[in-house]
């Protein structure tokens, strides 16, 4: 996580100092007033594009105007935070659930006893709100314009329907009730994209492993269009792919690794033993175990690299290349 501080007083910067001190374990770079070389408008545009969390020590008004030019939505919008220079307020003005400025704005409250003002209705009401479980589990809001729906239901008391094809270990409001598909508005919380409700809140979480095989020097754009290809074939959202995987003696073939830059995924490699030891049905090929000691590479290494998994891909096979993937049902952590 990266924080940007922003001060414009004497006495802002002596605030400065102490808030860079509350964020000591993320990457914080703090702007002074004898700091600034350049406009704030141009300091603003490039902390939007660098930044998690950007917390301005001034007036609101400042901050406002500063950051207008640059808000997009509320998917990619970092936090946005206003801190007086005294350190008596604390108020998030953007991204206060999915980007977590309201929780920031809760915490610097405590640390410098100031006070947080929260304007958001779920919050003050103290109504569960859906944006910020996501955030806080990281899961994905695939359609975010139907968060209204869910916000206002809840506000309303509504009841609101859950369907999960990964474990919830939350305790979850009352009125939000699991596998309930007559409600207007709902909440899917899987890898797939379904639509069971007039208002459906697709959350996307990381729970498949993705498991890979290749024939040496296979094309290196090859599993990237395999890939593509069944996720598009199966209504699979790319970033609910945790990781990638295959045998140790693939590590360095080049369509493995493109792949796993494609995906921006982690690339576990097991043994042939580590593999044989994986119980289940598996798509068995006396070819693949003598080339690499285990009767087949894709299917084993999506279900080891999945906390031994589902699969619900078996062996696919491409232009030199398989693929399989493997859900793992546990409940996802942060």
């Amino acid at each position: 996580m990266t924080v940007y501080i922003i001060s414009f007083t004497d006495k802002g910067d002596i605030l400065n100092n102490k808030l860079k001190n509350i964020f000591c374990n993320q990457e914080v770079k703090s702007f002074k007033r004898k700091d600034r070389k350049e406009k704030l408008s141009q300091w603003t545009q490039k902390a939007f594009l660098t930044c998690d969390a950007i917390i301005f020590i001034g007036a609101a008004g400042i901050a406002v105007r500063a950051i207008a030019p640059h808000i997009s939505d509320k998917s990619r919008d970092p936090a946005v935070i206003v801190c007086d220079e005294l350190g008596k307020y604390i108020i998030p003005i953007l991204s206060g659930h999915i980007g977590r400025a309201n929780e920031f704005a809760v915490r610097i409250s405590k640390k410098i006893n100031a006070i947080p003002v929260i304007t958001t209705a779920t919050d003050i009401n103290e109504v569960w709100a859906v944006d910020n479980w996501a955030a806080e589990k990281n899961y994905k809001i695939n359609n975010i314009e139907n968060i209204k729906y869910i916000s206002s239901a809840m506000l309303r008391n509504e009841n609101i329907g859950i369907i999960n094809d990964i474990e919830i270990t939350d305790k979850l409001p009352d009125n939000v009730i699991k596998n309930a598909t007559s409600t207007n508005c709902g909440i899917v919380l899987s890898p797939y994209i379904k639509k069971p409700y007039i208002h459906t809140l697709n959350l996307v979480p990381k729970c498949l492993s993705i498991g890979l095989g290749s024939k040496r020097n296979a094309d290196r754009n090859a599993l990237i269009e395999l890939t593509n290809n069944i996720l598009c074939e199966n209504n699979i959202d790319i970033y609910a792919i945790e990781n990638s995987a295959t045998i140790d003696i693939k590590k360095d073939e080049l369509s493995i690794l493109k792949l796993c830059e494609h995906l921006g995924t982690e690339l576990k490699c097991y043994s042939a033993d580590e593999l044989n030891n994986i119980k289940g049905n598996f798509t068995k090929s006396d070819f693949v175990r003598s080339i690499t000691g285990t009767d087949n590479v894709c299917e084993r290494s999506a279900v080891k690299a999945s906390n031994n998994g589902e699969l619900i891909i078996k062996k696919t096979v491409g232009k030199d290349v398989t693929l399989a993937i493997a859900i793992n049902k546990g409940s996802v952590k942060e």
